[in-house]
């Protein structure tokens, strides 16, 4: 049996205590109370990070193994590798492929995958963003069919799919995902409140990416971004780098659904965690600063477009502690307990409780220093 003294993560609160695990299972938690233990790292669940489109230098079509590794080293334990969009058929084929390949990743060798993230095709050209308008598709199920494969299958291993709920037909894709297993997560959209609602009263889940690539609030027609502050029905994914979201609006999010609503995603892509200043992928140049990616202008008069991040979650989880946007239990929060439940594994990941997977970092001092990650009670990374 393994035993670990330190700061532990338990109820939403830093208490005292040491953690067991034993065979990739926590056995164990006892605490001791809030005082004391300044010294003692603290003890957090793996985070999990539900929207990643690369890391390390990694992506998930040309290498999800090695992404899973360099994720694990720096702090994610689970995550959903995020494919942009594409032909039906051919994004069909690519999450076969991923399927694949994940499911020749030796076990505890990297983070864990816990399925995959289309975003898109299947949202609105009006509010592309980052993603090329070129890949983007009508919604029908006839195509949606093309994607997940036969109906008596088990959709590629598809966890999670963007979409705009407003577009023509979107409806009726939404209760096919639902029925076929796959969690609906809003975004990308020019949805208003009414369509956000009716969505999620088919079963939407989630809000991509919230504020992004989706109207700001208006007073007169709150949105699809004032439905997810309003409404628990939605997990709002937020992208912590203070770049996409301002702090202002970080902290009205919080106020609005508290760190529980709140999933920390890192949207990042293949030139995160390389230290690189620029990369090019999916045919296009990218250039790096302030923790965030851009595309860069097209010419001297032009400026740069966002399209996505360059931090992990632990650098998000420090940069919003530090500026004083969140506590720690609260970062520790979205970044792990709110993404499992997000993702209906609350049982298994998310949490140091006795029986749940042994997966959980270490933070060492004021600067969380990353000093140990733990996938299925072994060390990786």
């Amino acid at each position: 049996m393994n035993t670990l003294r330190g700061r532990l993560f338990v109820d939403g609160k830093l208490l005292t205590g040491t953690l067991s695990w034993t065979d990739g299972r926590i056995t164990s938690v006892v605490t001791e109370g809030e005082i004391g233990g300044a010294d003692l790292p603290v003890v957090a669940p793996g985070f999990i990070d539900l929207h990643v489109h690369g890391f390390g230098g990694f992506d998930p079509l040309e290498d999800v193994a090695g992404m899973a590794r360099a994720l694990a080293a720096a702090g994610t334990t689970a995550f959903l590798p995020t494919l942009f969009p594409g032909v039906p058929a051919e994004l069909g084929a690519a999450c076969a492929l991923l399927q694949d390949r994940v499911r020749s990743i030796p076990a505890g060798s990297g983070a864990r995958i816990v399925g995959a993230h289309l975003e898109g095709p299947y949202v609105n050209r009006l509010a592309a963003g980052a993603l090329p308008p070129s890949d983007l598709h009508d919604p029908s199920v006839a195509s949606l069919r093309e994607i997940l494969g036969p109906a008596t299958g088990d959709g590629r291993g598809i966890r999670t799919m963007t979409l705009a709920p407003e577009l023509p037909g979107a409806a009726d894709l939404v209760r096919e995902l639902v029925a076929s297993g796959v969690r609906v997560s809003l975004g990308h959209s020019r949805a208003t409140c009414t369509d956000a609602r009716a969505a999620a009263m088919a079963g939407a889940v989630g809000a991509t990416h919230l504020f992004n690539a989706m109207p700001p609030l208006h007073h007169r027609e709150v949105g699809l971004a004032g439905f997810a502050l309003t409404d628990a029905a939605l997990f709002a994914e937020i992208i912590g780098d203070l770049v996409h979201v301002g702090p202002e609006m970080f902290e009205l999010a919080l106020r609005a659904r508290g760190p529980e609503g709140l999933c920390l995603v890192s949207d990042a892509l293949r030139g995160a965690g390389t230290g690189c200043d620029h990369f090019h992928s999916h045919g296009r140049d990218h250039v790096l600063r302030g923790g965030s990616a851009y595309y860069p202008a097209k010419d001297s008069a032009g400026t740069a477009q966002l399209a996505g991040s360059a931090m992990s979650q632990l650098e998000m989880v420090r940069r919003l502690v530090t500026r004083g946007v969140v506590g720690l239990p609260e970062a520790l929060t979205m970044a792990s307990t709110t993404p499992a439940r997000a993702l209906g594994l609350e049982r298994e990941l998310g949490a140091l409780k006795p029986g749940f997977a042994a997966d959980f970092v270490l933070l060492r001092g004021p600067e969380l220093a990353l000093e140990r990650v733990v996938v299925s009670g072994a060390t990786v990374g």
